[in-house]
């Protein structure tokens, strides 16, 4: 009996231990967001000289984002908030005094769209606080791109090499039969052998060097913006039929065409050595932000920094995929890196002292877009598993 009794007490004492067990917390996060619905950023008429078909005129000039599209990454916004609400980084307890001291928002100073789209994070990330959105003073940020800012130079021999690669591990057959569906869409006869033309989307996709940086020049260039803008026109709410595409059928024709985009990104954005050049400058700063070291390349970050925003491009997040060694997809929305999608770096501590860094991407399916609703961020969040370190060494 006495026996029986220690049992229960040991049973007891330890589970009163488990129940005491300290969770893990979440100390730091860094959110990397594109920005909203925006136009295509040609004229329609410059569109219509590159794909062969007459596009519509929006409500904004090209490349801006709309009324709709500011809206539906709001709601984005707002779903990311609620999701972390409960968390250490946005306790109700916490005053906005707090909140603003903790938090900085910096978008891409090269684009209205970015800057629209960080004082949406601004404003929706602390509701009734007072957080402003920053960005840089001069034209081009290297945070956002050092190519463009002449902070960073591309090695050649090992971009071509990497292109080459690349070239050889597309994902066939969709590649090429979302370039032909594009075709079909655009300019079904620009292919024949009788009036070949500019129009054709089918040749081969090179690399060409201006100034020192590499463009592609090709079929997945001009299908890969052609498809992407189709995906577009229909997250604004636009109709399709202009190119005999019915609403009801938009969805499975936007899965059909968008691999051509995805097929750009990898042949170019998604290559280490034109991520390195282009966003290294953004993954250090993600790194040492994380690692509780100085990010000199973002002002207002000091060692109070909690939450740290980053709106910027679809670019960036292709980037970030190379550099960090992710992939992910949605089984509801054909671009991997569709407006609003947003990476978040969530740097966790440990009842033993440790920490590492948990990877989560969230999106908006294609008719959470359309109609600017926000996702259930429980169900439809990926946990990614990074193939590179994020945390520096503290050795």
């Amino acid at each position: 009996m006495m026996r029986g009794l220690s049992s229960l007490a040991i049973l007891f004492a330890l589970g009163g231990c488990a129940s005491q067990a300290q969770p893990d917390v979440l100390e730091k996060i860094v959110f990397l967001g594109r920005h909203g619905i925006r136009s295509p950023t040609l004229s329609p008429q410059e569109m219509q000289h590159r794909t062969g078909h007459t596009w519509q005129v929006w409500s904004v000039a090209p490349g801006e984002m709309t009324q709709h599209g500011a809206a539906a990454l709001a709601a984005m916004v707002q779903a990311v908030q609620r999701n972390y609400s409960a968390s250490a980084l946005f306790q109700g307890a916490k005053t906005c005094q707090i909140l603003e001291k903790e938090t900085v928002v910096w978008a891409d100073t090269a684009d209205h769209r970015t800057r629209q789209t960080g004082d949406v994070w601004a404003k929706e990330i602390a509701p009734e606080c007072a957080i402003k959105a920053h960005w840089a003073t001069t034209g081009v940020d290297p945070v956002f791109n050092a190519l463009g800012s002449q902070a960073s130079q591309i090695d050649r021999g090992v971009l071509e090499q990497e292109f080459a690669a690349a070239t050889k591990t597309l994902s066939e057959p969709a590649s090429h039969n979302a370039l032909k569906a594009v075709q079909s869409l655009m300019a079904p006869d620009a292919c024949s052998e009788s009036n070949s033309s500019p129009q054709c989307f089918l040749g081969a996709t090179k690399i060409e060097w201006k100034k020192g940086a590499p463009h592609l020049q090709g079929g997945f260039v001009t299908g890969g913006m052609a498809a992407e803008s189709l995906l577009l026109t229909y997250a604004e709410g636009l109709s399709l039929a202009d190119f005999k595409v019915a609403d009801k059928d938009a969805p499975h024709v936007l899965e059909a065409v968008m691999p051509a985009h995805e097929a750009e990104n990898h042949l170019l954005r998604r290559l280490p050595e034109y991520a390195r050049a282009r966003n290294g400058v953004m993954a250090e700063s993600i790194r040492a932000f994380l690692s509780d070291r100085p990010v000199r390349s973002i002002p207002g970050i000091s060692s109070s920094t909690k939450v740290l925003v980053l709106a910027g491009h679809d670019t960036n997040l292709a980037a970030m995929m190379a550099l960090f060694g992710l992939d992910w997809s949605f089984p509801d929305q054909p671009d991997s890196t569709a407006p609003n999608t947003v990476l978040a770096f969530e740097r966790w501590r440990h009842a033993d002292g440790s920490r590492d860094v948990r990877i989560r991407v969230f999106h908006q399916s294609l008719a959470e877009l359309r109609q600017g609703r926000a996702p259930d961020i429980e169900t439809s969040a990926l946990t990614l598993s990074p193939s590179r370190p994020i945390l520096f060494s503290t050795q």
